[in-house]
């Protein structure tokens, strides 16, 4: 590859990772201290980087020279935020996923692969009340905030701050064409968090807890919907109005790991799930051709249940209801 055409490849990568109302020309000439137009000299390719551009570009938008230059070292380079009390709040942390999900939105063609563990998560900011429910089992049993410690949970707390984040998150990944593995065990994560928060006294009523049970039922009702119709939907959305793309597999063998592969424009993107909340993205093409040969591989040893196969799509859904109505029975 020549230095030229290694040039064109750094600012692509460049502007993949730029948030959509940022410039490339102006952010490279900002960041470069130079003219825009010595900027469009550059991206043309008419006048070559030096090394301490290149050095600064890299660092900034965490860009693997690695990978860059086609080195094979057996490495892989990601990139990611850990989320902590100060900084990094949960706050900070949905707008971290409305970033991401914008730059996927607007970057057509894209396509979202998810290998599911529990339900994506996107799904949990679709109904209020288990955003709300999401969001406190959050902040309290995986961030530990202080002021959670003790708190009962209640429907009736304001949970409105994280609401417009939640709206946008869920209007997103409504406008992202998705194919989804699952498991009849996905629900068990939910269900096993509201049990064991009943179990110790953290509802303020237990009419929250038979809300929330109702409420993941109309969340199970939504996504068999999306199923069936094969369209991707916001809530209460009907499938002739959406021209958004759903798949669906149920897989009987393999629980997932939450990973996600995320192809947009002509590059693919691969999401790592850690510490529960956190997660590392990486450009790297042997990694994300990995991803996407394995959800693959998983998808053709699973059983598809969007549009056709109505017996084993009733059957799924069924039963993920049942387990939900088998958990309220205990109330």
């Amino acid at each position: 590859m020549s230095p030229i055409q290694l040039q064109e490849k750094l600012f692509q990568e460049i502007k993949l990772k730029l948030p959509p109302h940022l410039s490339l020309v102006a952010a490279v000439s900002e960041l470069l201290d130079v003219s825009h137009d010595s900027v469009y000299r550059r991206v043309r390719g008419e006048k070559l980087l030096i090394l301490d551009e290149i050095y600064k570009l890299s660092s900034h938008f965490n860009i693997s020279l690695d990978k860059l230059f086609q080195i094979n070292n057996n490495t892989f380079l990601f990139n990611g935020r850990i989320i902590n009390n100060s900084d990094f709040n949960y706050e900070e942390w949905l707008k971290l996923c409305v970033q991401h999900l914008q730059q996927i939105a607007d970057n057509p063609p894209n396509q979202m692969y998810y290998l599911a563990k529990e339900i994506p998560f996107f799904y949990y900011f679709l109904i209020p009340e288990i955003a709300a429910f999401k969001s406190y089992f959050i902040m309290r049993s995986v961030l530990d905030y202080e002021d959670l410690k003790n708190a009962k949970f209640s429907l009736a707390d304001d949970f409105g701050h994280y609401y417009k984040w939640c709206k946008k998150i869920s209007d997103l990944f409504s406008s992202i064409p998705s194919t989804e593995i699952w498991h009849v065990e996905n629900i068990r994560s939910t269900l096993h968090q509201i049990e064991y928060y009943k179990e110790i006294g953290s509802f303020a009523s237990l009419d929250d807890v038979e809300i929330l049970y109702d409420k993941l039922i109309e969340l199970i009702d939504h996504i068999e919907q999306q199923a069936e119709s094969g369209k991707k939907l916001t809530l209460g959305q009907e499938p002739t109005t959406s021209e958004v793309s759903y798949k669906m597999y149920k897989n009987e063998l393999t629980m997932g790991d939450n990973m996600q592969l995320i192809q947009i424009a002509n590059a693919q993107i691969a999401y790592v799930n850690h510490s529960t909340i956190n997660f590392l993205t990486t450009f790297d093409e042997d990694f994300s051709n990995y991803t996407k040969n394995n959800i693959d591989t998983i998808a053709s040893k699973s059983t598809p249940i969007s549009v056709e196969n109505q017996k084993d799509r009733l059957k799924f859904f069924n039963n993920l209801r049942n387990k939900v109505i088998e958990a309220k029975k205990q109330l």
